[in-house]
């Protein structure tokens, strides 16, 4: 229910009140600025002024494209599906209930009535066949299809072209959705609050083909979520308005400007100048100013910041090569000096908190001596060594951060590292074609298993494998653990992050905490293991 506006209860003559007139137009004092204590009298303007801090624009709006955290942001609140996860990270029904057979591979998805697109074109279990076979046709290109359908039958002829038809996934009715996997899998019910799997509308596809529909979303019906899009200017903003026909609770905002801020410094200065309602992705350079703002918040999420090599470009095809780069790196001195202790050192790619963490292992040590061994274990003669280029998205990691690296390998090693810092959209772009030398990644939790880090990223046939690592032995392993359940199973991917970070599949730098400030007047905003929380939307509101 929308809280009522505040109303001046005068009870004056018409003459007294034309006098007064001037010195009452308007009821309840000056705006509210961010810093200001609020009242609980809900704001008359309903519009959120979001930041989307760290890119110029949403880059991949379609699910089934691997969408970077800034693009989910859109993404979360334009499309659902059949369940979500609350704020604690654990699986809740949303458009359906479920069963699940007693040999835990068959699962039965009860939709609830009423479910429709933002246009009313209503959502069956047909939809949800369309969507999750559409992902995987090879004409989709998606790079986490393959992996997050892998376990549900019929998968692998889908992608690999074989068939047009996703054996195991089946519409019973309209409203009775039945899915078959190849094995019990223990995370089945998680992935799915992957957008990946939200119902697609196959009109709008249709109309406008497979690569080029996400640019039309404007106006037109593309998902199930509480907000539609309005309308979308390049590199600016996305306005989106509550969807009329959302089947849950409803939104009490009236509109959310979602403006695109590349410099996460920036998004500071223009919240405080009183341009956005709140802020996130407060760098630590600029934590000690925002601890001083009313509603600071700071808080550890599943997220691990690591290098990647590309292993098919030289002098990174030599894993010793990679082991030196790794143990050149003092990450205490980057956490407390650059980073100002907002982050914590990592030596494993999992992060502690979830199933699965390794948080007493040590990985690659920090010893210089043993790095320059390493490294002249293959060049003896460093003035051989290849041109090496350190390639990182500026929405990510700072100047500051990346020149501490710089002159860490440069000490260490004794070669010269060239820094090359991109715009994201652009850098995920480069990652995607796998033309980065040698590279950051920053990867948020989709769900809290060991599978979504070691599978998606890391499997020789992963598509977000952007280094292209490839080790034998890490693909066994992981595939044994599928195999496995409970403690056998965590234990082999437990053995499979050691042979990623020993063998320097990934480089893990640190696990990463968020800092925000939420201001009294915005409510129902708060943050996760995931990042910032919004749940259905229906408690976020403003206030004068």
């Amino acid at each position: 229910m929308r809280l009522p506006r505040s109303r001046c209860s005068l009870f004056l003559s018409f003459t007294l009140f034309a006098a007064l007139l001037t010195l009452f137009a308007a009821c309840g004092g000056s705006p509210t600025t961010p810093g200001n204590n609020s009242s609980n009298t809900a704001s008359s303007k309903q519009v959120l002024r979001y930041p989307n801090v760290g890119t110029t624009d949403v880059g991949k709006l379609d699910p089934a494209s691997g969408p970077d955290s800034n693009s989910n942001q859109a993404i979360n609140m334009i499309f659902t599906g059949l369940v979500k996860s609350d704020k604690d990270l654990n699986v809740v029904p949303d458009q359906a209930t479920w069963d699940v057979s007693d040999n835990n591979k068959v699962y039965t998805f009860h939709l609830k009535q009423g479910i429709t697109f933002s246009d009313g074109t209503p959502v069956t279990a047909q939809t949800y066949v369309y969507t999750w076979t559409r992902n995987l046709l090879p004409e989709v290109k998606s790079p986490v299809a393959p992996v997050l359908e892998e376990s549900i039958v019929g998968a692998t002829d889908v992608n690999s072209g074989k068939s047009k038809t996703l054996t195991g996934v089946q519409a019973v009715d309209d409203h009775t959705l039945k899915v078959t996997l190849v094995r019990p899998t223990a995370y089945f019910l998680q992935v799915l609050t992957v957008s990946l799997f939200y119902p697609l509308n196959q009109k709008l596809i249709e109309q406008y083909g497979q690569a080029n529909w996400t640019q039309h979303v404007a106006g037109n019906a593309a998902g199930t979520g509480p907000f539609m899009v309005k309308s979308w200017e390049a590199n600016s903003r996305m306005v989106l308005v509550p969807n009329p026909h959302y089947y849950g609770s409803k939104t009490k905002l009236s509109e959310v400007d979602m403006l695109f801020v590349k410099d996460p410094s920036t998004a500071l200065k223009s919240y405080r100048a009183g341009q956005y309602d709140f802020v996130w992705g407060i760098i630590p350079d600029d934590q000690a100013i925002a601890k001083s703002l009313p509603g600071f918040i700071r808080k550890p999420i599943l997220q691990t910041d690591s290098l990647f090599f590309n292993n098919k470009m030289a002098p990174f095809d030599k894993t010793p090569v990679r082991q030196a780069f790794a143990a050149a790196i003092d990450k205490q001195t980057l956490s407390s000096a650059i980073l100002h202790d907002a982050v914590t050192p990592a030596s494993t790619i999992v992060p502690p908190g979830e199933p699965g963490s390794q948080a007493d292992y040590a990985g690659i040590p920090f010893d210089k001596a043993k790095a320059k061994s390493l490294l002249q274990s293959v060049y003896p003669d460093l003035s051989k060594v290849p041109p090496v280029t350190f390639t990182y998205p500026s929405g990510q990691m700072s100047n500051d951060e990346a020149a501490a690296l710089q002159q860490m390998w440069q000490q260490a090693l004794g070669i010269q590292v060239k820094l090359q810092s991109v715009e994201l959209t652009a850098y995920n772009d480069m990652t995607t074609k796998r033309t980065v030398q040698f590279g950051f990644t920053q990867w948020s939790v989709y769900f809290p298993d060991p599978y979504e880090w070691l599978d998606l990223s890391l499997l020789s046939t992963a598509g977000n494998n952007n280094g292209n690592w490839n080790n034998p032995d890490f693909d066994k392993t992981v595939a044994e653990a599928e195999q496995s359940s409970g403690e056998q199973r965590l234990a082999l991917y437990a053995k499979a992050e050691r042979i990623a970070i020993d063998n320097v599949g990934w480089l893990p730098l640190d696990h990463q905490s968020m800092a925000a400030v939420f201001p009294p007047k915005v409510h129902g905003i708060s943050l996760n293991g995931q990042g910032l929380y919004f749940g259905d939307w229906s408690d976020v509101y403003l206030t004068q």
